[in-house]
C-alpha cells in the first residue's frame, strides 16, 4: 500500500507513475487512497494515446491514476481508460495467499481507427504490464517477509517515515483496531484529509480556477506521536512474516475483462 517502493521495484511503472507525482487522496473510512497526477506517457501500454478514456471524469482526473486499498483485501487502481482490481484470499495453507487480478476496460475504450484485433492486442499488452507489476510486487514482498524474519531474529527494526509511510501506518492501524472490534482511528491520521491537494485541484477545476495552495495537508501532532510510538514499540517487537507463494496460472476471462488467479 505504499508508493515509494516504485523506483526500486517497478522500473517500467516508475516511468508511467512517477513517485514524485503521488499525492494523498484520502478521506475517512476503512481504506487507503492516493493518486498519481499527472501520469506520464512513457512509451508503454498504458499511455494515453492507446485508448479512449472514461466519460465523465473532471479534467484533472482524466490524466491521473487513483489507487484505493479497501480493508482488508481489495485494491483498486483506476487509470483514465481502465480499472484493475487485485483481491487476496487466505487459503488452507498457512503462509500462502491466493490472488485474483482482473483488468476491465472503459466502455468505448477502443479507438475508432483500431481493428478488433489491434484493440485486443493493446488490451493484452496492458494486462501483461499490470500482471508484471504484480509479479514484481510478489518478489519484493517475499523478500521483505524474509527480511522481517531475519530482523526479528536479530532484534532489528525499521523506522516509519511519515511523508511516505502514512499508507502503511493507516493500514496497520486498521488491522490493530479490527482486532479490538473497532474501525480505523481517524485521530491518528494526517490532519485535514478531506482537503488534500488533488481533491482541491478537482474542486477548483470545477470552479474554473487552479489549486488553492493554502489548503494543503499537514501532519498533525497526534499522527506524529503515533508514528513515534509505533517506531519505539516496533524496536522491541518485530512483526511475524507472512510469505506469499506465486505460480502463474493466467487466462483471459469474460468480455471486456482480463483476469488471472494465482496461488
Amino acid at each position: 500500500v505504499d508508493f515509494y517502493h516504485i523506483n526500486a521495484v517497478h522500473p517500467e511503472l516508475a516511468k508511467f507513475s512517477r513517485v514524485d507525482d503521488h499525492q494523498p487522496y484520502q478521506g475517512p473510512g476503512q481504506y487507503v487512497g492516493f493518486v498519481t497526477t499527472p501520469l506520464t506517457d512513457s512509451g508503454g501500454p498504458g499511455d494515453s494515446h492507446h485508448f479512449n478514456t472514461f466519460k465523465g471524469p473532471y479534467p484533472v482526473e482524466s490524466n491521473a491514476a487513483l489507487f484505493f486499498q479497501m480493508f482488508p483485501n481489495i485494491s483498486v487502481t483506476i487509470y483514465p481508460h481502465s480499472v484493475y482490481t487485485l483481491m487476496t484470499f487466505p487459503t488452507q495453507h498457512p503462509g500462502v495467499t491466493k490472488e485474483v487480478l482482473s483488468l476491465l476496460m472503459a466502455p468505448g475504450a477502443k479507438k475508432e481507427e483500431d481493428t478488433e484485433e489491434e484493440y485486443k492486442e493493446k488490451c493484452q499488452k496492458l494486462f501483461d504490464f499490470v500482471a508484471n507489476v504484480n509479479d514484481e510486487d510478489v518478489v519484493a514482498i517475499e523478500n521483505l517477509q524474509n527480511g522481517l524474519r531475519n530482523a526479528r531474529a536479530r532484534g532489528l527494526h525499521g523506522e516509519f517515515l511519515p511523508k511516505y509511510d502514512w499508507p502503511i501506518h493507516r493500514f496497520q492501524n486498521m488491522v490493530l483496531q479490527g482486532i479490538r472490534g473497532s474501525t480505523v482511528n481517524e485521530d491518528n491520521m494526517p490532519d485535514d484529509w478531506p482537503i488534500h491537494r488533488f481533491q482541491n485541484m478537482v474542486l477548483q477545476g470545477i470552479r474554473g480556477s487552479t489549486v488553492n495552495e493554502d489548503n494543503m495537508p499537514v501532519l498533525c501532532g497526534a499522527f506524529q506521536r503515533q508514528v513515534t510510538d509505533a517506531n519505539e514499540v516496533g524496536r522491541a517487537h518485530a512483526g511475524a512474516p507472512v510469505l506469499v507463494e506465486a505460480s502463474d496460472q493466467g487466462a483471459p476471462r469474460a468480455s471486456g475483462t482480463l483476469a488471472r488467479e494465482r496461488p
